[in-house]
């Protein structure tokens, strides 16, 4: 029986929102809206990038134009991924399982989120309006710093917590391109992986960063850890 819950969406890492097409109409726009706070404490300030991982062009072209004015006021970036960082240091059954478990946690085959060919992907999604956000298209450089978990390493996290996660004949038997109706992991345990843990590890990473001036790209969903105070009182 498939669990009727929210898409995962990630650049891969995260942001959710519902399969229906007018909230992902509602969720996108041409412009990146931009927020500023200050720490008085580390005396720093941090402009967020909230992020929609599906969007219209123009959404990505504004935030890519605006980072690169915060640059030349020298502002680092700090983006959020949970691509696999060396996907080479994996044997091909080991990327098998690693790409079946995330789908068990995510309810998706994270791949290329235009690709017609995946059914696990909600239609809807597909719309040709949107594109997926990518490095590229925000203009991510090397000189930029990944604050994020793997999705490898949050696959250890779970299962340190959790116990295995066990892939069914329903999991294995499914094609990747395949809509996916297996039973999920709980909600509940994919939040606190997939949002929390790495809600903190950004959080714990900005702000004992001795940088002054930064800027997150991160998804929109997230955002409560530095509005809400809690370890960065973010003011």
């Amino acid at each position: 029986m498939k669990y009727v819950r929210p898409l995962i969406l990630i650049f891969i890492t995260c942001t959710l929102f519902s399969c229906n097409k007018l909230l992902v109409e509602l969720f996108t726009s041409k412009k990146v809206k931009t927020e500023v706070f200050y720490n008085q404490e580390k005396e720093k300030t941090l402009v967020l990038f909230p992020m929609v991982h599906i969007n219209h062009p123009e959404f990505y072209a504004d935030v890519k134009t605006k980072l690169e004015k915060l640059r030349k006021k020298g502002y680092t970036v700090f983006y959020e991924s949970v691509a696999l960082q060396d996907s080479t240091s994996f044997s091909p059954k080991e990327m098998d399982t690693l790409t079946r478990k995330t789908r068990k946690i995510t309810g998706i085959y994270m791949s290329d989120y235009k690709d017609q060919q995946n059914k696990s992907i909600p239609k809807a999604i597909r719309n040709n309006n949107y594109i997926s956000q990518s490095k590229e298209n925000l203009g991510i450089t090397p000189q930029d710093m990944l604050v994020d978990i793997p999705m490898n390493e949050l696959i250890e996290i779970y299962e340190k917590k959790y116990g295995a996660i066990k892939l069914t004949q329903c999991d294995w038997k499914t094609d990747y391109l395949e809509e996916y109706d297996c039973e999920t992991v709980p909600k509940v345990r994919t939040d606190e992986i997939i949002v929390y843990t790495r809600n903190d590890t950004i959080e714990k990473r900005v702000y004992e960063s001795k940088l002054k001036k930064i800027a997150l790209v991160y998804g929109k969903k997230h955002f409560q850890f530095i509005k809400g105070g809690g370890y960065a009182p973010w003011l």
